[in-house]
């Protein structure tokens, strides 16, 4: 336990200066991402909906089925507040998770040049780094994916070799995970074995007149959100107001720290966040609980 709040409150003290501007989202695209995590097995595929949410010059790329958590729970804490009114320690209990997630966001910020990784770990963690200059090769063959006209290039980037389709008539300079740089939107992506594949599934322009139902946790007078639902709800590119600044192997350790010890990790992210006071959150039965894939094939697999 020791070692665990050394690692949360030595991060706490540097709490990130966000210089980035907020941007207004114009575009969402959805990817049917799948991922063989285990090598031994080879056959089984981890499957996500996962969301590019883009302006002119920024974007941000996260799990849309983590996105549906996040509003259900947001959803479903209003609605125990309002049943818990005039109770002074507040009890809340988690909806259930039906299947693995991802909570990591990478945003990227074109002009800039500029790589932001959020790690929702209870508290909120941004690793800050100049993106990486893909040395796309850009070739002269072109097909159509859902009506819309692409370029075919490739690349080796952090290990893998990767094929993409981008779209010229579609001017976003960015794409899924960490693959941008291109003059178009990359529409599609698979590395050479199809261990990793971002297959599209749709895009959208942002309705500015579009109504959403969920409107924030009403909290006195302020409005909260949970997760990612801010992003989706106001329709705005903004890095986290107060997120932890923290290194890729501190995020390693972490991680390591919440494997080996969740109930002590979670009081002591909630102290970091000034929420020492609230209850544990009930938790799942075990038997409910989805399992973690095991993971010995990262997407990533450059050397740290």
């Amino acid at each position: 336990m020791k070692t665990t709040l050394t690692i949360l409150f030595s991060l706490a003290i540097s709490t990130m200066a966000i210089a980035q501007q907020p941007e207004k989202a114009l575009i969402r695209v959805k990817y049917d991402f799948s991922h063989m995590t285990d090598t031994n097995k080879r056959e089984n595929f981890h499957k996500e909906t996962m969301m590019l949410i883009a302006g002119k010059n920024a974007s941000v790329f996260l799990s849309y089925d983590n996105l549906l958590y996040d509003l259900q729970v947001m959803s479903t804490t209003e609605q125990q507040n309002r049943e818990q009114e005039g109770v002074d320690v507040k009890t809340f209990r988690m909806p259930q998770r039906n299947k693995i997630t991802s909570r990591s966001e990478f945003y990227y910020y074109a002009n800039e040049q500029k790589t932001f990784i959020q790690e929702q770990l209870g508290a909120i963690y941004l690793i800050e780094r100049e993106a990486d200059k893909i040395d796309w090769k850009i070739t002269s063959e072109t097909r159509d994916i859902e009506t819309i006209s692409c370029k075919k290039a490739t690349a080796n980037y952090r290990g893998r070799n990767w094929t993409v389709w981008f779209s010229e008539d579609i001017p976003f300079s960015t794409g899924p995970w960490m693959l941008v740089g291109l003059p178009g939107l990359i529409i599609q992506a698979n590395d050479d074995k199809n261990e990793v594949i971002f297959e599209f599934a749709g895009i959208e322009k942002v309705d500015k007149n579009e109504k959403k139902q969920a409107k924030g946790i009403t909290d006195g007078n302020s409005i909260r959100y949970f997760g990612s639902t801010k992003i989706f709800i106001e329709d705005i590119i903004e890095l986290p107001n107060k997120a932890i600044k923290a290194t890729p192997n501190e995020i390693k350790r972490l991680k390591e720290v919440m494997k080996n010890d969740p109930e002590g990790f979670m009081k002591t992210q909630l102290a970091a966040m000034g929420l020492g006071g609230l209850k544990p959150v009930a938790r799942q039965p075990k038997s409910n609980t989805p399992t973690v894939p095991a993971m010995n094939n990262p997407i990533d697999k450059s050397k740290p």
